[in-house]
């Protein structure tokens, strides 16, 4: 299963967008999207996973038989595939009651034992209630370990790695701005921190999701505050965005043919606020690089798949086709 091992294969691809979607490209604006959907298992949290895992010692492996994580979605994913590859046989993801049944299905498709929790949906990290401290809880018991990739140093340590340095390399250097959207900040954080290692210069922007809307993955922009990575330290600031504008610039992703999903989207609605405030305020030439490009740079973290229902209760009718008789 080496296939599976991030050291095994090449980076993955970071493609520019089109002008058909890039509406600053006449700014001199090159905005690239490093396309983390083409690792095995198609998301950027298998990086984390396995960064994880490789972390835990031997001796702990060979006493552990349940995996426990607050997760419903690409974590706990990554986390059933791989624990079985280093040795730990059974997975357990603590969800919430309002996880919809595509989703509890796929988990189910892979062998994740899942445990509902009646706690809040969004907890606070180092609260006494909720999934978080219920998978920690679970995680003390003899045979049962948690990896809480909500403070896990190793988290952040793959995106710097598999993210940060590789987005470096493959731009040579040359990036003005780092978006990301904000659930764990693992990727905010990890990524963000080797870049600005690079080039303090750098601005790094991270996306929430705007009070009363509700995206899978990223956290709510009164819940980032509570989270475990110091993402503050390398964040220079942060925007919310509502979830109708994340599943439409998803879609008009998905429809030129980069398959992504709605946290993505919702990256791609924040640079476009981002990048029309910076024009009206004049301050979009600081990012310049030395061809006078500013090059904008944002991650997609899966593709659309295990939210297609999602896309239909979000958007209109009229963005989709009639199905019509013959």
């Amino acid at each position: 299963m080496d296939f599976l091992n991030p050291d095994s294969f090449s980076m993955t691809p970071l493609v520019e967008l089109p002008s058909s979607i890039n509406r600053f490209k006449q700014d001199k604006v090159r905005i690239f999207i490093k396309l983390s959907q083409f690792l095995p298992l198609q998301n950027i949290k298998s990086l984390f996973a396995w960064k994880m895992l490789s972390g835990i010692p031997r001796k702990t492996i060979h006493s552990t038989e349940h995996l426990v994580e607050y997760s419903s979605g690409n974590t706990v994913f990554s986390l059933t595939v791989l624990s079985k590859y280093f040795g730990i046989p059974r997975m357990h993801a603590i969800i919430t009651s309002d996880v919809p049944e595509e989703k509890k299905k796929i988990l189910k498709l892979i062998g994740a034992e899942l445990l509902i929790s009646n706690g809040p949906r969004s907890p606070d990290v180092f609260a006494d209630e909720g999934g978080v401290y219920e998978a920690k809880t679970l995680g003390r018991k003899k045979g049962w370990l948690c990896m809480n990739q909500y403070t896990n140093p190793d988290s952040p340590l793959a995106s710097e790695n598999f993210i940060g340095r590789e987005i470096w390399e493959q731009l040579d250097g040359n990036i003005g701005i780092f978006c990301s959207s904000i659930g764990t900040a693992g990727t905010i954080y990890g990524a963000g921190s080797y870049l600005k290692s690079k080039n303090k210069n750098i601005l790094v922007v991270g996306a929430s999701i705007k009070k009363g809307s509700s995206i899978p993955g990223p956290r709510g922009e009164e819940a980032i505050p509570k989270l475990g990575f110091p993402w503050s330290k390398v964040v220079d600031q942060t925007m919310p965005i509502d979830q109708k504008s994340a599943y439409k610039k998803s879609l008009e992703l998905i429809r030129a043919g980069l398959l992504v999903g709605p946290s993505t989207g919702m990256q791609l609605a924040m640079i476009n606020k981002m990048i029309a405030r910076m024009k009206k305020n004049k301050s979009l030439s600081k990012y310049k690089n030395k061809k006078g490009e500013i090059v904008v740079v944002f991650v997609a973290g899966d593709t659309m798949f295990p939210y297609v229902d999602e896309y239909f209760e979000n958007l209109p009718k009229s963005f989709f086709p009639k199905v019509k008789d013959l």
